[in-house]
């Protein structure tokens, strides 16, 4: 008798997720799935449609027009009576509930274009490879191609394959598996494999794409597909993806990148001003740029932080002519999140709520070199007597996130969101409002005076603001991020899956 209850109770669980699925036809998709599963048994298979209501013990079925679906299944069991015969029969009830469930496809994209380009080359190098960077001219050629989401997972599959030696992976061992950045350059490329016989424009991207895969990376970290692209759900319906841009998908793996540990990068003389730059990037996790999902399904930006230190010249204090600012920028997670996804008659409705990535900035306070009771300042200057430290910090106010609802129809369906934020702004603030202590020791006493050298100090760091913005904002652009804006695309949705609601034996 308890295998004809646990028959019961999995078929009442199959039916009822099958008849979800058929809106159209649920009481002979209900029939068929528990028919399928009995093998031939003698079974009774009743299908109601209705809602599912809160109730003071668990969901309470009401009857009547709505997208939930009951299934009821009654098998016979034979059972020991006790009587001469000492067999009886006895039947079973199972009941089940599922309501029709969707999936859809979020794409987070942002433009950005560096405005100097040493430092997207620097960065680009320091993860593809000596001839990973890329010039202006095939920035743009790579952002303005376009690809779909299908045919990459295709080659990666074939790539999986290939490297472990076995049959041809399926999706959803493309979607948990991880490649290295060449591996997910060589499928790329591969896309323009046939179109680059006839097409110039092709043919460079294949040549671009290539070159960038083989140009010997200096580690071969293997990164999550799904830190890039997110594959959820059973089934997943590539189809409804946006088509994607080369140069979005490789920031999506540059960012991936950073969730398997720290990068570091040197920049001389980046811009008029700045004489050197050290930079040091982590993420603590990777966020996707793709997502084909269901509920609570994200895509976005991961935060990042940046420690940097600037080398800037031009102080007018003798014996010292530079003077040293290590920033650390701090940007939070921009991302979009499926909070929900309705299944009616005139078609899926999603709703998302998300917002942008922040910023701030501030000096990073080294414990070490700040002078005594005062453990929070960073030193910026030591020379011949003289030291000087600072503090300061600047950030933005945290916005609530903003709620939006797609009715993805035949095109894309867009939506951005925004928050006031200007990084040049915060950087004014931080220079405006820097705290400094400043040491004279020895002859250095007889040099200047201690307000001298802060002002010296000061006006070197208000005049230092535009070219460290540029810097700044060309690493965050290198990585497709501009604090305060990302876009949502919300390409397509389907309610080609069911979520079994409750199971009653």
């Amino acid at each position: 008798m308890s295998e004809t209850r646990r028959f019961a109770g999995e078929a009442a669980a199959i039916a009822a997720l099958a008849a979800a699925k058929v809106p159209e036809a649920p009481i002979a998709a209900a029939a068929n799935a528990a028919r399928a599963l009995a093998n031939g048994a003698d079974i009774v298979v009743t299908t109601e449609r209705g809602k599912a209501l809160p109730g003071p013990s668990g969901l309470v079925f009401v009857e009547g027009p709505g997208e939930v679906v009951r299934v009821t299944v009654s098998a016979t069991a034979r059972s020991l009576l006790g009587t001469p015969v000492g067999l009886g029969r006895r039947t079973i009830v199972a009941t089940a509930m599922a309501s029709r469930a969707g999936v859809a496809a979020l794409t987070e994209r942002t433009t950005a274009m560096p405005e100097l380009p040493m430092v997207p080359s620097a960065i680009e190098a320091r993860l593809f490879g000596a001839t990973g960077a890329l010039t202006v001219g095939e920035r743009t050629m790579l952002g303005q191609a376009t690809f779909r989401v299908a045919d990459l997972v295709t080659e990666l599959g074939h790539i999986l394959a290939k490297r472990d030696g076995g049959t041809e992976a399926d999706v959803a061992a493309v979607a948990e598996a991880s490649f290295t950045p060449a591996e997910l350059l060589t499928a790329l490329a591969s896309l323009y494999r046939d179109s680059a016989r006839s097409s110039a424009e092709a043919a460079g991207i294949l040549e671009l794409l290539r070159r960038l895969a083989g140009s010997g990376a200096p580690d071969e970290t293997t990164l999550p597909f799904s830190g890039v692209i997110s594959l959820g759900g059973e089934g997943v319906d590539l189809t409804l993806a946006s088509p994607l841009r080369p140069l979005e998908f490789i920031q999506a793996v540059m960012r991936a990148r950073l969730a398997q540990g720290a990068i570091s990068v040197e920049l001389r003389s980046p811009t008029t001003g700045i004489d050197a730059v050290s930079l040091t990037m982590v993420s603590e996790k990777a966020s996707a740029a793709v997502l084909i999902g269901g509920e609570d399904g994200v895509v976005g930006i991961p935060s990042i932080r940046i420690a940097t230190r600037f080398i800037v010249s031009g102080l007018a204090i003798p014996g010292a002519d530079a003077l040293e600012l290590p920033l650390e920028v701090t940007l939070s997670s921009g991302d979009a999140r499926i909070r929900r996804i309705v299944c009616g008659p005139a078609g899926p409705e999603v709703a998302v709520t998300g917002r942008p990535v922040r910023a701030s900035v501030a000096f990073a306070a080294e414990t070490t070199a700040s002078p005594a009771g005062a453990s929070d300042y960073v030193r910026l200057l030591a020379a011949g007597g003289l030291t000087a430290w600072g503090k300061g910090r600047s950030s933005f106010a945290e916005d609530p996130p903003v709620d939006m609802v797609f009715r993805p129809g035949a095109g894309d369906t867009v939506a951005s969101l925004r928050a006031p934020i200007d990084f040049s702004n915060r950087l004014e603030r931080l220079a405006t409002e820097t705290q400094v202590l400043v040491s004279l020791e020895g002859n250095a006493r007889g040099v200047m005076s201690e307000g001298g050298v802060r002002d010296e100090i000061a006006r070197l760091i208000a005049g230092s603001v535009k070219p460290v913005d540029a810097v700044l904002s060309s690493i965050f652009a290198t990585f497709g991020i501009v604090p305060g804006k990302m876009d949502v695309v919300a390409a397509g949705a389907a309610c080609n899956t069911a979520t079994l609601l409750g199971e009653v034996n």
